[in-house]
């Protein structure tokens, strides 16, 4: 895991440097192009998803295959959403997780729903509140309302069961860490069963009581990864970020799982690929649950 010495500001510090770093901004992403070249992403050329191998289950052993999609931020039309949109209905997964900071105005409302209808694959797909959502005055009712019409579900501090053969997924839904009341009261682990706690931000990790026994894989996003990393070091983490950059952490026999994100938050520029991902819960022949093996599918 990369160690990165970082600067972490509050939303209300971000508002007062914000017209500091627009005047920057081009100076910024000439250096960038200059020092990085082909490994920087700016959102508005043409895009391509990375190969990936779809998983396969080990002999005796069954598999639920589940999407993660974070911080897409669906604030406008890109190339990048009908790439991954394109991907997704590719891997035909059996359930889709939104995990927060979906949309960022009123007006991104409806590109959210847009892209959200775009994915054909028939299966649960269930959403979180991320910060934006809840910091930005969007009309919630609205917002809900077009996450149903694409058939997603949100979930608010509130638990879900997903079976197929079998198997069993445990999913709990919190409300977001900054702007909402995260609540884990309605949460209970189920031996056997893959416990899943979906949670915008990551520090929720350090909430859950962790145990060796009938473990929790807790599915992140919020970071970006840092987005724009300059030189092996990011230059701002958002509040909200704790320790956990990005990737895979544990504690005891729980794991935290942190994506990079798909989308940009405030500005247009990032070189810390965009990503969806593949979380791949494997089961023995008896149902119970093994193991989560995640893979990060690249956007660029």
């Amino acid at each position: 895991m990369l160690k990165d010495r970082r600067i972490i500001y509050t939303m209300s510090q971000m508002k007062k440097i914000n017209k500091k770093i627009y005047v920057f901004l081009p100076i910024l992403q000439i250096l960038t192009s200059i020092l990085c070249c082909s490994c920087v992403s700016i959102q508005q050329n043409a895009v391509y998803m990375e190969e990936f191998a779809p998983p396969q289950p080990a002999d005796g052993t069954k598999t639920i295959v589940a999407v993660q999609i974070s911080d897409a931020h669906f604030s406008k039309e890109r190339p990048i959403f009908d790439c991954a949109v394109k991907t997704v209905n590719g891997i035909a997964p059996d359930i889709i997780f939104f995990t927060g900071d979906q949309a960022t105005s009123t007006k991104s409302i409806e590109i959210m729903q847009r892209y959200m209808e775009k994915i054909s694959a028939k299966c649960p797909k269930l959403a979180i509140y991320g910060n934006w959502e809840l910091s930005q005055n969007i009309p919630l009712d609205k917002y809900a309302e077009a996450l149903q019409s694409a058939g997603v579900q949100l979930l608010k501090n509130e638990a879900f069961n997903f079976e197929k053969d079998g198997m069993q997924l445990n999913i709990y839904g919190l409300d977001d860490l900054l702007f909402g009341k995260p609540d884990f009261s309605g949460f209970e682990r189920k031996k056997d069963a893959a416990n899943v706690v979906l949670g915008h931000c990551p520090p929720l990790f350090d909430q859950l009581n962790h145990a060796e026994e009938a473990p929790v894989t807790m599915i992140s996003g919020h970071t970006h990864g840092g987005q724009f990393v300059f030189f092996g070091h990011a230059i701002y983490f958002p509040e909200g970020t704790g320790e956990y950059y990005a990737g895979i952490y544990k504690n005891g026999g729980d794991t935290l799982y942190v994506s990079t994100g798909l989308g940009n938050s405030t500005y247009d520029i990032r070189n810390v690929p965009p990503q969806i991902d593949i979380i791949t819960f494997v089961f023995d022949s008896d149902n119970n649950f093994i193991e989560a093996k995640t893979q990060a599918i690249k956007v660029k």
